[in-house]
């Protein structure tokens, strides 16, 4: 498990390796930003709105970092980039001033 402010003031991180290390969530400021690489296969992922920017990145990068859900019991064995159980998750946005939409 990694501590909420694990990768406080990490910027610039382009590679991170996870894999077998029976995590369940990633941190809510895990530096998705530049990643090129990233393996997390087997974990046991709680999907949850949490994981909602580690789905956002997958759906952005076609590369094999897939994974599935293994929490909550209906979402066990589904693909994290396309379980039901994130859809609706509403995605943190940077912050921006009010009536600036880029």
């Amino acid at each position: 498990q990694f501590a909420d402010n694990a990768f406080a003031g990490v910027t610039v991180l382009k590679s991170a390796h996870l894999e077998n290390n029976r995590l369940t969530q990633l941190p809510r400021n895990f530096p998705f930003d530049k990643m090129e690489t990233l393996t997390i296969s087997r974990n046991p992922w709680h999907c949850s709105c949490q994981l909602a920017p580690l789905r956002k990145w997958l759906k952005g990068n076609r590369t094999r970092a897939e994974d599935s859900c293994s929490t909550p019991a209906q979402y066990r064995g589904q693909p994290i980039r396309d379980t039901p159980a994130l859809r609706s998750c509403k995605l943190p946005t940077k912050r921006s001033r009010k009536g600036s939409r880029h």
